[in-house]
Parts: structure tokens; C-alpha cells; sequence
């Protein structure tokens, strides 16, 4: 019988070592979520260091004070997590502005109610799922609006319009789906923060003055109606084809308010009540004003502002501790089937930026740690003097909520969700790293088929499988007989496929030795082309699966292919 290989031996001197190994994994998690977070001293240590960065910002002496201005801005922050109903991590900043604000609380918490600007989008289509899932994305717009069907009509009946692709969009062509991801080509808005009824002397500003008919005649101080919002909608040019690059517009989620009114036979405010605010309890969130005693208000306008038809782009209030339980909520299947929520929590599309995605209406942003791909799921948005961020990690069941009220809103919210991005993903990653050691380190042994598998983790992502020898057989040799090419690292990544009792796991067969190649076509990695690539019997030979107790601890594992099951030796 061979005695037992293990792995660190098939690698070269310091190979095991390096921080360039390329290890492949799948798109996302490479642990089980982490479940005992409160307890973690990795997710411990990331807050206290996060406190100290929120001191010292607050107090004037980090670089983060450049970009948020403690003594104009106030916001809180909470981190939560789909295990917990209390939050994880959360801090509150009163700025001294707010004893000067003519209406609205003078110190701030998780109940202060905040108008959240865009962050109303991802309600909008959160509300569109809960009614309709997803049967809705592919059907034309204009089935839902009649203003569109008669725009669809009218160029189907005009020659001049049917080439003239400036300043005409076909609306045709232009999807639910499209509307909800920001690739409809629509205007971003019409009528708010339009210059034209702004500038009072536009010569002085280097512009030309317009007839009255080109000036919008709401959206500055008044909502538009709904005929003045498609007057305008339709004169105006779009600004790519349907379907070719993102383009933010709050004009869309105008249109997709008034398509999901029509398809559900509801309003938005009923939708909102239904759905959300009376499942969940919600105290803070509203689609109109509540008492400005539980708001802050560092401008009444602002505060009272009525959006009409563009309130679903983007006027809602939220508080806080409501902000988190909608996302809590989200990442805990509560409110769609986790089979819809893994398809909403995808990328539509690509932008400009190599980290930067876009969904329906997720900003995505990838996250880089190692050789592995983090996606934080995200929306924000920005109304007046108030900012928003409501962030998730389907990776690790976690997120994170921000809300600014004051000067500089926008920069103070981006600064603060990158320090909290920057401290709670490494730690998040270790935390389920911890636990996964804890649950399914160890060796495991058949007797039956003489099979010993060692399971441990290190620097790299996922399960290390350390050796594994069959009846005598080094299965990395046997592997790389198989593969038609050296094998020397098995890793194993939680595919989220659960039993009672069992969780699945798919291993990564490859060589870390390989060259990285020399572009994008041979640097990138072809691991999700491969999974299952290798099957024995119908069974892929990366097949793996641990029984577990009620703890989640491994008591067993199943390399499946070879129909073994191995005892966990405690």
C-alpha cells in the first residue's frame, strides 16, 4: 500500500506560498455563509477598526475627512446580517448643523426618517418581482402604457420618424426588462433640474433664450402630471438605442410605476403597503411625508418635495433600522423564492468600469480579494441635501445600510460605503473561512474501500483537499490520468445545493502550476466551463458531499463519483 501524499509534496518549493495562485473559483461563495458573525473574531476586530476610522473621520484626522464634513453632515450606518435581527454593527453622527434646522429631530438613530432618493428604484422593482416575478422583464413596455402604444403607432405610421433614430426612439423595441436595468435609451428625466426655467438671464450663462413652448413647465417647483410628463417625454431625444449601454434615467422608473399600476390593477401606494411596509412592520418608510417630528430636515423643501409620478424613481422616506430589514429581508428569502432572487441578483450588463455592473437595478460592484471576485449588490441614490446606500453580499448573507442628511451627502456616503466595503469583506471572508474550519477540517476515512481524504484550509479559497489515497492510489495521480494533464490541487466550494442533513460541494481539479497566460483569452479562467466536465456513471468525478449534524458540522463526506462515504475522525 503507498503511503498517503500529500498535496504540499507535488508542489514546488514555495508554490503553496504565493499570493499569485490563480485559484479559479466559481462565481461566489467559497464557504458556507458565515452564521455566528457576533461571535467572530475576524468580523469583531473589522468593526473595531471600523469605529476607530469613524472616530477619527467624525473628529477631522483621516483621509476621509476631506470627503465627509462632520460638522455639516449627520448619518447612520448599520451592518446586518439574514441571521439576525439586531444589527451586527451600527453608529449614529448627529452634526451640530442639525440644532440649527427649523423642523425635525435634533439627534439622530436607527427610527430618524430620511428621504432616500434612488434607492426607491430597487423598491419599485422589489414590488414588481413580489406581484409578478419575472414573467413581466421580456414583455414590451407599450403592452402597459397607452401613451406608448400611441407613440408605437404613430411611428409606425410616419416614415420620417421610422429613420430618424436621434430624435425619435422606437418604443417598440423597448422591454419591461430594459425600463427596470437602465438600458432603454430613455431620457434621464424630464422637466427636474432642467436649466431652462432656472436661469433667469440664460445669456449671462452663455445660452441661448428659448420660446416658452421649450421651456418645461414642471419639475422645478411643481411635479409633472402625467400628460405633461409624456408631452415632454416624447418631445424629447433619446439618448442610445434600446438595449445597447446603460444609461441611468429616472424618466424610466417613471414609465415602469405606471406599467406596474396598469398590470397589477393597483397603485404604487397600495403595492407599497401590501407588500413591504405591513409583511415586514416597517414604522419609517412611506411614499408620502410623515411628521417632520421623525425626520431629519436640513432643508423643508427637500423634505416635502412631492415627486408625483416620479416618486418610484425616487422619492421615498425610509429609516434606517427599515432600510436594514428590507435588506435583511431580500437576503433571507422573505419576501420572493430564493430561485427569483438568485436570478435578480445578477449582472444585466456590463459599464465602462471593470468593477462596475449593472442589474435591475443593482449597481454592481466586484470586489477583489486574492485571485476571487466579491460582487456587492447595490443601490444608491441622492435627493437634495440627503444621500442613501443599501448594500448586500449574497455571498455571505450580509449588508449594510447608510443614510446622510446635509452638505456633501453624495461624497460622504461613497467614502463611507468604501470603508465599510474595505473592512467587512476581508473579515466576512475570514469569518466563514473560521467556521468552515471548524465544521469541516479533519480526515476522513472509509474502511469499506481503504480511502482516507484529509481536509484542511489555508491561505487560498475553500476546502483544501491535502490528500486523498483509494485502495492504495494517489488520486491526484489517478485525477491527472483522467484529466490528460497534472493535477496537483483539488480545492471544494459550496455549490449551495442543500438536503437535510448534506450540503453539496464542487470541487476545482487543476494545475496552480500552469502558465497565466499571456492576454485576456488565456488568462482568464475556464474552471465553470469544466465543472462536470468528467463524469463516471452520470456522477461528475468533482461531485462532493458532507453530511452534516444539526450543528452544520461534517460527519461524513461522499466523493460521489467513486461511491464512497467517509467517516468525519473526530
Amino acid at each position: 500500500m503507498q503511503t498517503i501524499l500529500a498535496l504540499s509534496a507535488l508542489l514546488p518549493f514555495g508554490l503553496a506560498a504565493s499570493s499569485k495562485l490563480n485559484y479559479c473559483s466559481l462565481l461566489g461563495p467559497v464557504f458556507p455563509p458565515p452564521i455566528q458573525l457576533s461571535d467572530s473574531p475576524d468580523f469583531i476586530a473589522a468593526t473595531k477598526d471600523l469605529s476607530a476610522i469613524l472616530h477619527d473621520a467624525i473628529h477631522g484626522t483621516s483621509s476621509l475627512s476631506s470627503m465627509f464634513k462632520s460638522n455639516e453632515t449627520s448619518f447612520t450606518l448599520q451592518i446586518f446580517s439574514a441571521k439576525d435581527e439586531s444589527a451586527l454593527f451600527e453608529s449614529y453622527h448627529t452634526s451640530q448643523a442639525v440644532q440649527a434646522y427649523k423642523a425635525g429631530v435634533k439627534s439622530i438613530d436607527e427610527n430618524t426618517v430620511f428621504r432616500i432618493g434612488s434607492a426607491s428604484k430597487l423598491i419599485t422593482v422589489l414590488l414588481l418581482l413580489i406581484e409578478k416575478g419575472e414573467s413581466a422583464f421580456n414583455e414590451p413596455v407599450a403592452k402597459y402604457v397607452p401613451e406608448i402604444r400611441e407613440a408605437v403607432a404613430a411611428m409606425r405610421s410616419n416614415t420620417t420618424q421610422q429613420r430618424d433614430a436621434i430624435d425619435f426612439l422606437n418604443w417598440e423595441h423597448v422591454t419591461i426588462g430594459q425600463i427596470a436595468s437602465q438600458m432603454s435609451g430613455v431620457l434621464r428625466d424630464y422637466g427636474f433640474l432642467d436649466l431652462a426655467p432656472m436661469i433667469s438671464k440664460p445669456a449671462s450663462s452663455g445660452l441661448p433664450i428659448l420660446p416658452k413652448s421649450e421651456i418645461p413647465p414642471c419639475g422645478t417647483t411643481s411635479a409633472c402630471s402625467r400628460t405633461e410628463f409624456f408631452r415632454g417625454l416624447m418631445a424629447g431625444h433619446p439618448v442610445v438605442p434600446a438595449g445597447s449601454t446603460p444609461i441611468y434615467s429616472n424618466a424610466a422608473y417613471q414609465i415602469l410605476a405606471y406599467a406596474m399600476e396598469t398590470m397589477t390593477g393597483q397603485s404604487y401606494q397600495s403595492m407599497l403597503s401590501k407588500n413591504l411596509i405591513d409583511p415586514l412592520g416597517l414604522k419609517g418608510f412611506s411614499y408620502s411625508a410623515p411628521s417632520a417630528s421623525e425626520g431629519i430636515i436640513p432643508d423643508p423643501i427637500y423634505w416635502a418635495l412631492n415627486g408625483g409620478g416620479e416618486t418610484p424613481a425616487g422619492g421615498l422616506y425610509s429609516s434606517t433600522k427599515d432600510m436594514a430589514s428590507i435588506g435583511r429581508a431580500i437576503l433571507s428569502n422573505r419576501l420572493l423564492p430564493d430561485c427569483i432572487k438568485r436570478r435578480w441578483m445578477k449582472p444585466d450588463t456590463h459599464t465602462g468600469s471593470l468593477e462596475f455592473s449593472v442589474g435591475a437595478p443593482w449597481e454592481i460592484y466586484s470586489y477583489t480579494k486574492d485571485s476571487r471576485v466579491i460582487d456587492l449588490y447595490t443601490k444608491a441614490g441622492d435627493l437634495g441635501g440627503y444621500s442613501s446606500m443599501l448594500a448586500l453580499s449574497p455571498d455571505h448573507n450580509v449588508g449594510f445600510t447608510i443614510l446622510a442628511a446635509g452638505v456633501g451627502t453624495t461624497e460622504a456616503v461613497a467614502g463611507l460605503s468604501d470603508v465599510v466595503t474595505n473592512a467587512i469583506l476581508p473579515a466576512l471572508e475570514d469569518a466563514g473561512k473560521a467556521e468552515a474550519k471548524t465544521k469541516f477540517e479533519g480526515v476522513y476515512k472509509s474502511s469499506q474501500t481503504n480511502t482516507t481524504i484529509s481536509i484542511s484550509t489555508d491561505e487560498g479559497p475553500g476546502l483544501k483537499v491535502d490528500s486523498w489515497v483509494r485502495d492504495g492510489d494517489n488520486m491526484f495521480t489517478v485525477l491527472s490520468a483522467i484529466e490528460g494533464s497534472s493535477v496537483n490541487s483539488v480545492r471544494l466550494y459550496p455549490t449551495g445545493l442543500l438536503a437535510p442533513g448534506e450540503i453539496s460541494f464542487r470541487a476545482i481539479i487543476q494545475d496552480l502550476t500552469a502558465s497565466q497566460g499571456i492576454g485576456p483569452i488565456t488568462r482568464s479562467c475556464s474552471s465553470w466551463e469544466l465543472e462536470d466536465g468528467k463524469v463516471y456513471g452520470n456522477i461528475g468525478i468533482d461531485e462532493f458531499v458532507f453530511t452534516v449534524d444539526s450543528c452544520g458540522k461534517g460527519t461524513g463526506l461522499s466523493p460521489r463519483a467513486w461511491r464512497d462515504y467517509l467517516v468525519h475522525q473526530h
